[in-house]
């Protein structure tokens, strides 16, 4: 157990060991003076490893409580989005427009498509990340598609640092991303696909920015070492403070 874990209890328990070290300078040539220390320090011994004990599996109910409460918050958002398309599905069938209803069965199975993509991505972390974005930010809303058949390499230390790294730029826009103030949602499009040997994430962005300036330095430092970000501005189709980011990862086949 780290020192800044420690309880007040077991600081003051190993402070507590001057009094027979006291006891053993005073009495230095009486042998129950050693023997009242070794006692002592083996009490606080094993008072400290029952701590430590409980400490550690109070900790771990916590970190296995906040993994329940966000797949809850995960699973919840999902029935909330499925119920809307299937209110809208059944408003079609009722009013027996069965094109516009095909086009939403359509759209359902596109979407569960993707989330299968995402948890199969090969990294538990990023697959988590994703999926549930949407309970942890109210001002982005994140699409991602993920080429089929897409997944990490092998190599789960590579893999590990190319997720953190994903993760690092999204949280990037998550945090920069400003509320709109004339009700136009702020969109983060996020695209995996592999050519060849190289993993590239393509982000496309639109909405408002704070320091919309120092989005792509940050980012930067978030794929030092691992990749290089390529920036296309004010692309056709997009407005506002709109812009196209390409990440490239060079892996090893």
């Amino acid at each position: 157990m780290h020192i800044q874990n420690w309880t007040p209890w077991a600081l003051a328990a190993w402070a507590s060991l001057i009094v027979p070290i006291t006891v053993v300078a005073v009495w230095s040539s009486s042998w129950w003076s050693y023997a009242f220390l070794a006692l002592w320090t083996l009490g606080i011994v094993l008072g400290s490893v029952r701590l430590a004990k409980r400490w550690h599996n109070g900790h771990n109910d916590r970190i296995v409580t906040q993994a329940q409460l966000s797949t809850i918050r995960t699973l919840s958002h999902h029935r909330h989005d499925w119920m809307n398309e299937l209110q809208i599905l059944y408003g079609y069938l009722r009013l027996s427009k069965p094109d516009k209803a095909i086009a939403i069965v359509d759209r359902i199975r596109e979407r569960m498509e993707q989330d299968s993509r995402v948890s199969q991505i090969g990294d538990p972390e990023l697959a988590t990340f994703l999926l549930s974005f949407r309970t942890m930010c109210d001002t982005v809303r994140l699409e991602v598609a993920v080429q089929n058949g897409f997944q990490f390499d092998r190599n789960a230390d590579q893999s590990d640092r190319l997720a953190k790294a994903i993760i690092g730029i999204v949280g990037v826009i998550r945090y920069r991303a400003a509320s709109s103030v004339n009700g136009v949602e702020n969109v983060l499009k996020l695209g995996f696909s592999r050519d060849g040997s190289d993993v590239t994430v393509s982000l496309s962005y639109e909405g408002e920015l704070a320091a919309a300036d120092s989005v792509v330095p940050e980012m930067e430092k978030c794929v030092e070492g691992l990749g290089t970000i390529r920036v296309v501005e004010n692309e056709t189709g997009l407005t506002g403070q709109a812009r196209t980011m390409v990440v490239r990862f060079p892996v090893s086949a």
